[in-house]
């Protein structure tokens, strides 16, 4: 018995917290509640960060809930907090968890029955189990357990109207709501799927044709299996957006905005700019912001820079505008629409020359395969970009906007961005929240795309605190064909390794992170990270090629910068350093030596690691050789071949250990190009 006393304690590793749901998904705004927030080292403390303005108090665990794998507080919203969605982190000495979304609401809550512990599952199934609602207002809190159907009843009287609505996606949920209310008979009165001003969530309004029971179904579009499976249904008779113009404003103005024929103002002042209806019950629509002069489609022109305020007000309109120009100049258009939420275009950008003469057109082509597509295009982002260069004897252009399918309306606005841009960029820091183990480091995956800039770049950490360091993060260049003139492999990812000083305590701050790039004139450009804000995956149909693929949501305005903290020291750090490099017949030889260091004599060394030279081509990591002797060390070797371009090169270990990835600082190698007679033909 004392070995299992003396030998447990030593499995147990306590990091970061992480939360994996919140009961309730949302409350009646001016009513405290009591929230309970289930996950992963939830103890020692814990606390709340959120932007909601309320007081949270700690509570007493439930019977059944286990320390560290629950917490409890009561919630007390501070005077009218406004209807929307607001983030909810636990903060523990331990460093930050992830983020989940509470919804404030306006109506009484209630929680299908289906959902309450312990009850049978396919509860509300048919049209005889169907869970009755009340005939006033309110919010019923749902899950849908794979490919179900939940069904509610209500009585209606003729010709009285109500308005059935489902949060989902805009909450932070992976269901792909889809509402349908039928008779008694199980004849559709109507159907909604993808709602205007609602992104992927369903909203609808019914008339009923005569007294009696009616059938309000929610399923998924695609009766998939979800881990965040939760919606919220609002039934009632309230009024709600289906339209806004424009989408969005610049940066630090306050500018009018019609929605659904109300003006109201918007403020671009702070990190997201939202708008809704006066003494809306619905959530807020959020607008995009620039740093360019607007424009309103009414000029007829466009200017450079500047984002253009458009709508396409009837079926199969094209908007086009003039823009003077110079021959050899760079311009970036890129719309912005399908992927706000808030429009329906299937957006199409055509440049002609004054004679009509069609020069260059984007998104009228198929999804381009390749890592740039995988990352960015799904049926949640669509919107088309083109980087046109003016020809010679071109001194204007016409610039066109239409729909793929020639649809048009109130719904379908857009925003065109024009900009001069030989050399444009873009990074996507591609983690929520980072945890910086005390003594250790965390690896931070980004993303680059490439809009015209095809050359080296170097994401960094800016105003670190004390005792946090910030290495790697090279982007090397794309290898141009000089045949066609497109790049030949995609140099498009990066790693950045932070890591804190044994000592450090850094408690929960945003870092800034940057991507600087040089130009051929040598000038400097600088363009700030975008950030997930939270990440909360969908499963099925992710594939790529797949017509209903969508990628998993994401919350960008959340926060300015990275979310990060100190977390507790890991069991054992990893060193790497690079013993030799040698030429061989079809490429080189990086040897590396590693060490794992650690206080414990408990720990088993895993036999291998996993070694990256980031963005290389054509490279292998072979011959993982542990010291027979001493196996915390040992050896390992990455081979180029001709076909990994000549250039720098971050070399990013990691190992696993008691189930956490532990990675060392990251390395730079130097590929060379060497002489067919330096090339040495030995084993």
């Amino acid at each position: 018995m004392k070995w299992f006393v003396s030998f447990l304690p030593l499995l147990l590793w306590a990091g970061p917290p992480s939360i994996l749901d919140l009961q309730p998904r949302g409350a009646q705004k001016g009513r405290p509640f009591k929230l309970v927030v289930t996950g992963k080292d939830l103890s020692g403390g814990a606390r709340i960060d959120s932007t909601l303005p309320a007081t949270f108090t700690s509570l007493a665990l439930e019977r059944g809930q286990m320390d560290g794998q629950a917490a409890v507080f009561l919630v007390e919203p501070k005077g009218d907090v406004p209807v929307g969605v607001y983030p909810i982190r636990v903060v523990t000495p331990d460093g930050i968890s992830n983020v989940h979304l509470l919804t404030i609401g306006a109506f009484p809550e209630l929680t299908e029955e289906e959902s309450e512990p312990g009850s049978l599952p396919n509860r509300n199934d048919t049209i005889e189990t169907a869970q009755p609602l009340p005939t006033a207002n309110v919010t019923v809190n749902g899950k849908l357990r794979g490919a179900e159907r939940d069904l509610y009843r209500v009585q209606a009287k003729a010709g009285e109207k109500k308005v059935f609505e489902v949060e989902a996606r805009r909450s932070g949920s992976a269901i792909d709501p889809v509402i349908r209310v039928t008779d008694s008979q199980g004849k559709l009165l109507a159907r909604s799927e993808d709602a205007a001003l609602a992104g992927l969530d369903a909203r609808l309004e019914v008339t009923f044709p005569a007294a009696g029971y009616y059938y309000v179904e929610v399923h998924d579009a695609r009766f998939s299996t979800q881990a965040a499976n939760f919606y919220r249904l609002k039934s009632g008779q309230f009024t709600y957006p289906t339209e806004i113009f424009p989408l969005g404003g610049r940066r630090g103005t306050k500018t009018p905005v019609m929605i659904s024929g109300t003006q109201v103002v918007a403020d671009f002042s702070g990190r997201t700019a939202q708008v809704n209806l006066p003494d809306a019950v619905t959530l807020p629509v959020t607008l995009a912001i620039s740093d360019e002069p607007e424009l309103d489609e009414s000029a007829g022109r466009l200017s450079i820079p500047s984002v253009m305020n458009g709508r396409l007000s009837k079926p199969a309109e094209i908007d086009r505008y003039l823009l003077a120009v110079t021959p050899g100049q760079v311009l970036l258009f890129d719309m912005q629409a399908r992927e706000l939420g808030t429009s329906r275009i299937a957006g199409v950008i055509t440049v002609r020359d004054t004679k009509g003469k069609k020069l260059a057109s984007a998104g009228d082509t198929s999804i381009l395969l390749g890592v740039n597509s995988v990352q960015f295009e799904s049926r949640t982002a669509g919107d088309p970009y083109l980087r046109f260069v003016v020809p010679e004897g071109t001194t204007e252009i016409a610039v066109s906007v239409e729909d793929l399918a020639e649809r048009g309306g109130p719904g379908f606005a857009y925003r065109l961005r024009t900009r001069i841009s030989p050399h444009e960029f873009s990074v996507l820091v591609n983690t929520p929240q980072v945890n910086i183990p005390a003594g250790g480091s965390v690896a931070v995956p980004l993303i680059v795309e490439r809009r015209g800039y095809n050359g080296p770049l170097q994401i960094m950490a800016t105003k670190l605190p004390k005792g946090i360091r910030a290495e790697g993060g090279w982007v090397p260049e794309e290898l141009i064909d000089p045949a066609t003139g497109l790049t030949r492999t995609g140099s498009r990812k990066g790693v950045l390794v932070l890591s804190a000083e044994a000592e450090a305590t850094l408690p929960m701050t945003e870092l800034q992170l940057v991507a600087e790039a040089t130009l051929p004139d040598g000038q400097k450009l600088s363009r700030p990270t975008r950030g997930l804000g939270l990440l909360v995956n969908v499963n099925g149909a992710t594939a790529q090629g797949v017509v209903d693929r969508q990628r998993g949501i994401t919350s960008p305005g959340l926060f300015e910068a990275l979310p990060a903290a100190t977390t507790t020291a890991p069991p054992a750090t990893l060193e790497v350093t690079l013993a030799e490099q040698r030429m061989k017949a079809e490429g080189e030889e990086f040897v590396f030596r590693y060490q794992w260091r650690s206080r414990r004599t408990d720990l088993e060394w895993p036999g291998n690691l996993t070694a990256e030279m980031v963005n290389a081509a054509d490279t292998r990591t072979i011959d993982f050789k542990p010291n027979p002797k001493d196996r915390s060390t040992g050896t390992f070797t990455i081979t180029t071949t001709k076909n990994t371009m000549p250039t720098k090169y971050d070399v990013y270990v990691f190992g696993r250990l008691m189930g956490e990835e532990i990675p060392a600082r990251p390395i730079q190698v130097q590929v060379k190009e060497v002489p067919a007679s330096e090339v040495s033909t030995g084993q």
